[in-house]
């Protein structure tokens, strides 16, 4: 027997409750809302109550869940009356688990009154009055976490969950969120929560579970427990458009305001804002300069005046790798002037020797007044020790994400803004060229966009800009 759509009840749902209890206990843990009680959105709000649709049986319909947005997760662990309730708020890095629990941890502790039933600790928060309920940050490079009976999973920015299923090493991402998932078998209403930005990598768990998401909503897979809310730009919008960023972005001129866009849009490739902005899946060998903008950079028989102030910068290749000296000087007009030189090692298949680079340093000292040698210390530590004791200033960048994730923006906001100035050497544009970009817990880096294509003097370019722009904040004599 069938049910007419005038007797067919409506759905019925939890949401609702969840929405008050959100709404009355939890606070924003940061900007200019800090402290303040946690208001939702009325797109939130509806996500909330699809979420928390009930079956017939009045059990959760949902088990999975593929959101484009972050969201709060505290009411699994004290609010929803699940018995010893373990939830797991994992992420595939230390420092992004760190980031994500440490939000849950701050809202406890800025809440009159999550403060008053919450301890928290380094890496869990507990609720004493309810036996057994945890709140448990995970890290995906930390292992797999066998064992644990698990009633909600949240999994966090799931692009950076690595692992194709044929890989055989890097697995740890998708091995954790095997287990993780797996961990709700025990649980009548388990639900295993994927919060994420797109990605670029087809390798990931999240363009795994985006695919098979996307199957479902267009019908060619049945799956009514899988919740998908995903946000994206057409893939052909201009993503300079204001009216794009306001489609894509729900809480736009709320808690993103276009000034934002305004100022992300010229400071990122194109590729890392439809990423993270348009929530647009992106190739990873996308160009990590809009067209036309080194060559906008050329002046045509430019040089640096002998004598003047410069910065090398040093980028050694592995093995095989060609390696790169630039000169650095910048202008009285503030522009920054580079020449690249590029050493090829010998065709036989070994290196080049670090001593064809350290002559070569000694000789543009002998041309210019060099205020800094800047190096990678993992491949030129012993030549720079040499140098240094002949009088050079050996300035260390380490290639951390730390340091090359800034000094990649930097330099990105130098090219497209016009203050790198060379003289059209096709080898120098060829590096450039090669350049892509490659995400990071910090943000994006340059990197190859094809192993066989040499990026060197990019690379230097990269290392030695902040240091022309910024000098070194010493005055000593640099050689002699």
């Amino acid at each position: 027997m069938t049910t007419s759509s005038k007797t067919r009840p409506k759905p019925v749902t939890n949401g609702f409750s969840v929405i008050r209890w959100i709404e009355r206990h939890c606070v924003c843990t940061q900007g200019e809302w800090i402290g303040k009680p946690l208001r939702l959105l009325p797109w939130q709000k509806r996500l909330i109550l699809e979420l928390f649709t009930l079956r017939p049986d009045q059990l959760r319909r949902y088990r999975w869940a593929l959101w484009g947005v972050p969201k709060k997760n505290l009411y699994f662990l004290i609010g929803s009356g699940e018995p010893s309730p373990l939830v797991v708020c994992a992420a595939a890095s230390d420092e992004q688990a760190d980031l994500v629990f440490g939000a849950a941890k701050r809202m406890c502790e800025l809440s009159p009154t999550l403060s008053q039933i919450t301890e928290c600790w380094e890496r869990e928060i507990t609720v004493p009055s309810i036996i057994g309920a945890v709140l448990k940050r995970v890290a995906a490079v930390a292992g797999t976490n066998d064992g644990q009976n698990i009633y909600v999973v949240i999994c966090d920015e799931l692009h950076e969950w690595m692992g194709a299923e044929e890989d055989t090493t890097g697995r740890k991402g998708r091995d954790c969120w095997t287990v993780l998932t797996n961990g709700t078998g025990a649980r009548r209403q388990p639900l295993v929560l994927q919060i994420t930005t797109a990605g670029y990598d087809p390798r990931t768990v999240c363009h795994e579970q985006y695919e098979y998401c996307k199957k479902v909503e267009s019908g060619e897979i049945e799956d009514d427990r899988y919740h998908f809310f995903w946000i994206e730009a057409p893939k052909e919008a201009d993503y300079k458009d204001p009216a794009v960023w306001k489609a894509a972005n729900p809480s736009y001129g709320v808690t993103v305001h276009p000034d934002f866009f305004e100022d992300q849009v010229k400071k990122k490739p194109e590729n890392v804002f439809r990423r993270y902005f348009l929530n647009q899946w992106t190739g990873a060998q996308s160009a990590w300069l809009p067209a036309g903008a080194w060559a906008g950079c050329e002046e045509a028989g430019v040089k640096i005046p002998l004598g003047s102030n410069v910065y090398l910068a040093v980028d050694v290749g592995i093995k095989k790798d060609t390696s790169a000296i630039d000169a650095l000087w910048l202008r009285e007009d503030g522009k920054v002037v580079v020449k690249a030189e590029i050493f090829t090692p010998p065709g036989d298949g070994t290196a080049l020797e670090l001593a064809t680079l350290e002559q070569r340093i000694r000789q543009l000292a002998d041309d210019f007044v060099v205020r800094g040698v800047v190096y990678d210390r993992w491949t030129f530590e012993r030549s720079a020790q040499q140098l240094s004791d002949e009088g050079l200033l050996m300035i260390e960048f380490p290639m951390t994400n730390e340091r090359t994730v800034p000094a990649s923006s930097r330099l990105y906001e130098a090219i497209v803004g016009g203050r790198i100035v060379h003289d059209g050497d096709p080898i120098l544009a060829a590096h450039v060229a090669a350049g892509a970009t490659k995400e990071t817990e910090r943000g994006w880096r340059l990197s190859k966009s094809k192993p066989k294509r040499a990026i060197d003097a990019l690379i230097a370019l990269m290392i030695g800009l902040p240091s022309v722009e910024q000098g070194t904040g010493k005055t000593e004599a640099m050689w002699f």
